[in-house]
């Protein structure tokens, strides 16, 4: 539910139950699931530019993780809030370590990520995608762009109807995003082609928060005077008109 309110824009709703999530899993003494629901507060912190909140999340979070996929995960989120306040030495020093977890994860499987899977689940291509997500924090577009395509490979690589649409989509923006900071309007515009055709009922709240930040960047120097970088930009802000699910409060 927490999840669900998060993808419609309602974060305070969503910030209100994954608390409560985090209250049963530890009634419960469900130890990866406390740390799952500590992550998804992190996450909701990191898209309220909260990175600080976030770190003290991971603090608590990190007491109670099993090794291995819980702690993979959690390292990855915390390398958004590393990225939000500017401290790249940090985003690194926690993709090592998680690279770490990953061995750890092989050889002790967390029940809840694989054997229930589903939202719990995380893997490579979300792992990718996270770290993609970090680097563009940093206007890293090299790093930004290898995480993301890497992220694609994997959710690409899943028959038809497995595929995350959402996942997809806001990777394409990622790597469209990591275009622009390399100085590659044309790289960016193909990149979003697929995902400016979505009908507005598929346009959730994390691929409108994506898309924003290519309209920020487009009006920002070295785009600004540009005119076809002015015709995406138009194109982006009646896609955003256009959705309903925006960030309420």
């Amino acid at each position: 539910m927490a999840s669900t309110a998060f993808d419609l824009g309602h974060w305070n709703e969503s910030a209100a139950l994954a608390r409560a999530a985090t209250q049963y899993a530890d009634l419960a003494g469900h130890a990866s699931l406390k740390a799952w629901t500590y992550g998804l507060q992190m996450t909701l912190a990191n898209w309220r530019n909260e990175p600080d909140a976030a770190l003290s999340y991971f603090a608590r979070a990190m007491r109670a993780a099993p090794e291995g996929e819980p702690r993979l995960r959690l390292r990855y989120i915390a390398s958004r809030s590393h990225a939000l306040l500017g401290d790249s030495a940090s985003v690194a020093a926690v993709l090592e370590a998680a690279r770490r977890d990953r061995d750890s994860a092989e050889s002790q499987p967390d029940e809840l990520s694989t054997s229930i899977g589903g939202e719990f689940a995380f893997g490579d291509a979300r792992a990718a995608a996270c770290a993609a997500a970090a680097w563009l924090d940093l206007c890293n577009g090299e790093q930004a762009a290898k995480y993301a395509r890497d992220a694609l490979r994997v959710y690409e690589s899943l028959p038809a109807a497995r595929q995350p649409y959402s996942q997809i989509n806001g990777t394409h923006i990622d790597v469209a995003a990591a275009h622009l900071y390399m100085r590659d309007k044309d790289g960016a515009a193909e990149t979003l082609r697929t995902v400016l055709d979505l009908p507005p009922q598929k346009r959730n709240v994390s691929l409108t928060g994506r898309l924003s930040r290519i309209e920020r960047l487009l009006g920002e120097a070295p785009w600004n005077g540009d005119a076809e970088a002015g015709q995406l930009a138009e194109r982006i802000s009646v896609w955003l008109s256009e959705t309903s699910a925006r960030p309420l409060t």
